[in-house]
């Protein structure tokens, strides 16, 4: 009871410290995210619509969507709700992380006495760490925050479920490994799909903690056959046969597979030093200018992040036997990274990865402190009291660390400023406060920013600003010279990634709603053309790509051009994988040209494809057939 009572305490004191930044906004990709379900408020669209937003069922999370509903219908769309929302899961993470201990630890031998309290002090670290803000205060991390919850009642699950199989209890372990964790994942796969992790967090901690036991050892393999092999099987199936459906998005990015496998030591190492040694004013979002590996001394870290990590995992193989949960802490963190840290074409470098693996080294940490303290000899306190003292002192810590945080989140600006200071070189922290700027039109300080990143060594850098220059000076002069787009040109890279993108797109919708003098859409739509045209060894499908020639198509459009709009959108719609845009506009250039047989013929087509539901694009479809 005295254990259950210090948990619901450390559980208040969280949510003390996190209500300060309820009252926080939105931030970085949530507008995006929630564009749908902003929608649903004004009962603009659907409820389905809201749930499958991404087009299909793999890559949607509609579990995830459900509840941002959920909190909408509740409380509206301001942000104080969603981030109430997250708190809430947050909390239930943390009991579910006292739970997952407990039970881990009173399968090892050595630390089975100091269950409760160990895993009460693993939680307290967990729902206290700072590195957990940029999660819990990211209203659009609650698809990271409920995959967790899914992924530990999993792992909670199979916990018991070993129990009953060494108790003899064989129908209670079946249902739960073939029926409740199956259901469980794919709860947290509809949530965010990094909860196939699941199995594999399953089978470490039957490393860790059974691997000695011979009771039902078939229906053990069966359970990882089909949860880790079978999936495993399909997945080496579709990197021979299809390799580019996982990793064709690497035509999005200004790295490579090789590059981004070099440089994911580098991140774990990273991570692993902000969790063990928290440095508060550093995290945050703005981690795009972390450095990519070209080489294993390109930076010289790379090599040693690789040493480091490959002598821990040594060192915790060797030690298991003796010290499972540091075995299985250690796994937990590196398996919880397989997804978003390895070969996937996903962005270097995000905190609130950390989310889930982060349990494993706090869990480690504690078991490795605990056997410390055992073998520690002291004349005025006891061991027990020793530990608690030290556990307390740096939660404490952890808790001021994380209340400084909080604050900084309350307010865009100081979300920025932070930014700024501890990542000059971060691209989004720098093009947030060039927004800001353009918003509050400060604009020599929008071109301030911009001639700053001209500067950059870094040649996307300089393509970037040039590009947000011209969106500047239209915003603020309302014109602007095209000779300056004839320098974009000059400027592209061998590939378009998806930050040219962005700001191509907000240059063209500042043309279309603002007019920008003798910068016309046409011209722009030309000078767009002629930078697509530059990157010849990039592929057409890429999506970067087709997105702005599809960009330069609706510019045409715009300028009512409609053979020009049409010829670019009838090449676009095999690169674009028959994107229903790119047919709408296509059917919409035929019918203002009165080619209504070649209009009727796209419009049947989309009719087929386009979802009942999906009230916006059917909408789209309707003005295009009462343009014929």
């Amino acid at each position: 009871m005295r254990h259950k009572l210090l948990l619901c305490l450390v559980l208040l004191v969280t949510a003390v410290i996190y209500w300060q930044g309820l009252s926080g906004p939105f931030l970085f990709d949530d507008g995006w995210n929630f564009t749908t379900l902003f929608a649903w408020a004004k009962q603009k669209a659907t409820w389905q619509e809201v749930l499958f937003s991404n087009g299909s069922l793999l890559l949607s999370r509609p579990v995830a969507m459900a509840s941002f509903l959920l909190t909408a219908w509740i409380g509206g769309t301001d942000p104080f709700s969603f981030k109430l929302g997250n708190l809430v899961i947050h909390l239930v993470c943390g009991v579910l992380i006292w739970a997952v201990s407990r039970r881990a630890l009173a399968e090892d031998p050595r630390l089975m006495p100091y269950a409760n309290a160990l895993a009460i002090t693993a939680a307290a670290l967990w729902l206290l760490h700072p590195l957990q803000v940029s999660t819990v205060l990211y209203a659009v991390q609650r698809m990271a925050q409920l995959s967790t919850l899914f992924v530990l009642a999993s792992v909670w699950t199979y916990l018991v479920a070993r129990r009953h199989l060494i108790q003899g209890d064989k129908r209670s372990a079946a249902l739960m490994l073939f029926a409740l964790i199956p259901l469980l994942v794919l709860a947290g796969l509809l949530s965010k799909q990094n909860a196939a992790i699941a199995p594999a967090l399953c089978l470490v901690i039957e490393l860790a903690y059974f691997s000695g036991q011979t009771a039902s050892r078939r229906m053990i393999w069966a359970f990882f056959g089909l949860s880790l092999a079978v999936p495993g099987l399909l997945l080496l199936g579709l990197l021979a046969i299809a390799p580019d459906k996982l990793l064709g998005g690497y035509s999005e990015w200004g790295f490579t597979l090789g590059e981004r496998l070099l440089t994911q030591p580098r991140a774990l190492a990273d991570y692993l030093i902000s969790l063990l040694i928290p440095r508060s004013p550093a995290m945050g979002l703005y981690t795009d200018d972390f450095a990519v590996s070209t080489g294993l001394f390109s930076p010289p870290s790379t090599l040693w992040a690789i040493l480091a990590l490959s002598a821990l995992s040594a060192g915790a193989i060797a030690v298991r036997k003796r010290m499972p949960t540091v075995f299985a802490g250690w796994f937990f963190f590196l398996v919880g990274h397989l997804i978003e840290s390895s070969f996937l074409p996903l962005e270097m470098y995000y905190e609130h990865r950390n989310y889930l693996p982060s349990v494993g080294i706090l869990l480690a940490l504690v078991a490795v402190a605990s056997q410390l303290g055992v073998n520690l000899k002291t004349n005025v306190l006891s061991t027990r009291q020793l530990g608690m003292i030290a556990a307390g002192t740096f939660c404490l810590v952890l808790a001021f660390a994380t209340m400084g945080r909080v604050m900084v989140w309350k307010n865009l600006d100081t979300v920025v400023e932070q930014g700024l200071r501890f990542h000059p070189d971060s691209l989004r922290a720098n093009f947030d406060r060039a927004v800001m700027a353009l918003q509050a039109r400060r604009y020599d300080e929008h071109m301030d920013i911009m001639l700053r990143l001209e500067r950059s060594p870094d040649p996307r850098n300089r393509l970037l600003a040039r590009i947000n220059m011209i969106t500047g000076n239209c915003l603020h002069h309302s014109d602007a010279d095209p000779a300056e787009l004839d320098t974009l040109t000059a400027l592209t890279l061998p590939q378009i990634t998806v930050f040219e993108l962005s700001s191509l797109q907000f240059l063209a919708d500042t043309t279309q709603s603002h007019g920008c003098g003798k910068i016309t859409n046409s011209r722009l739509a030309e000078s767009l053309l002629k930078m697509a045209a530059a990157t010849p060894q990039q592929p057409d499908d890429a999506m970067p790509k087709w997105r702005t020639r599809y960009i330069a198509a609706d510019l045409y459009a715009m300028d009512r051009n409609f053979a020009k709009a049409e010829a670019l959108t009838a090449s676009l719609w095999e690169p674009s994988g028959h994107d229903t845009q790119v047919g709408l506009l296509m059917a919409w250039s035929y019918a203002k040209q009165g080619k209504r047989a070649q209009a009727q013929r796209m419009l049947d087509r989309l009719e087929g494809t386009i979802k009942p539901y999906d009230s916006k694009q059917r909408r789209e479809l309707a003005t295009v057939r009462a343009a014929l």
